[in-house]
């Protein structure tokens, strides 16, 4: 046993574990680690299928999200801003704003509105996301 009388058989909990979160905190940490670049945080809030459509593209599973999270956009600084969330039983609709500035000037690239659909799996893990603009 250990120190505090614990066997170490334990499963020690991921640090994004959304067992202890509502939908709407794994939804916002999970566009958060999206935004900071950060794929191990995004994958440890992911279902290991996840299936993450932009637009017309499709990418399937964690490795995937975590490549596709690790990506800076050449000379762009890009934030997506999470502004409401929507919805119940697994399936929310969230309302995003996207922000892209060019990174050697601060001048605005791009300002547009997103939807984003979110599928959370019966564990809390996001199985699905789903981007479009907005209709201009």
């Amino acid at each position: 046993n250990g120190p505090n009388g614990a066997s170490g058989s334990a499963r020690k909990m991921p640090l994004g574990c959304c067992l202890a979160m509502g939908p709407e905190d794994t939804i916002r940490r999970f566009c958060e680690a999206i935004n900071t670049h950060d794929g191990d945080g995004a994958a440890a809030l992911a279902d290991p299928e996840i299936v993450i459509v932009i637009g017309t593209n499709e990418l399937d599973g964690v490795e995937a999200l975590r490549a596709m999270a690790a990506q800076r956009p050449e000379g762009l600084d890009s934030s997506v801003d999470v502004l409401g969330i929507d919805g119940a039983d697994g399936k929310y609709e969230v309302t995003a704003r996207r922000v892209q500035r060019w990174a050697e000037t601060g001048e605005l690239a791009v300002d547009q509105e997103l939807s984003i659909v979110i599928e959370l799996n019966y564990e809390g893990l996001v199985a699905r996301a789903e981007m479009h603009p907005t209709s201009d």
